[in-house]
């Protein structure tokens, strides 16, 4: 079995997280259901389900591949992440923006 964390907010919007045990994410998310009594009724406060042994698997699969690092591969792997951040400002954005404008009934 793995280990799933999931985060979700409650009824005061407070971000809480809650570990399970399972063989997949769905099994995950159905046992934090089950388990916790705020998520019975509002199974839409979930947000997040994770599993870290997967992530470093990735990771240390990732890492192994490339044990050393050059100046060209550390400047593209810097774009892509300036490019993704950029991504991610605009989307915060964007949700703001409309979040305001449906606010104040535009």
């Amino acid at each position: 079995m793995k280990h799933f964390t999931i985060a979700y907010k409650d009824d005061k919007n407070n971000i809480l997280e809650i570990c399970e045990y399972a063989e997949r994410s769905d099994e995950a998310i159905k046992n934090a259901i089950k388990d916790l009594p705020i998520l019975k009724n509002n199974n839409n406060y979930i947000f997040r389900c994770t599993n870290e042994s997967d992530l470093e698997w990735l990771y240390n699969t990732e890492t192994s591949q490339k044990k050393e690092w050059d100046r060209d591969s550390l400047t593209k792997e810097g774009k892509f992440i300036l490019v993704e951040i950029k991504d991610h400002i605009n989307h915060i954005f964007y949700w703001l923006k409309t979040s305001f404008l449906r606010a104040i009934g535009i």
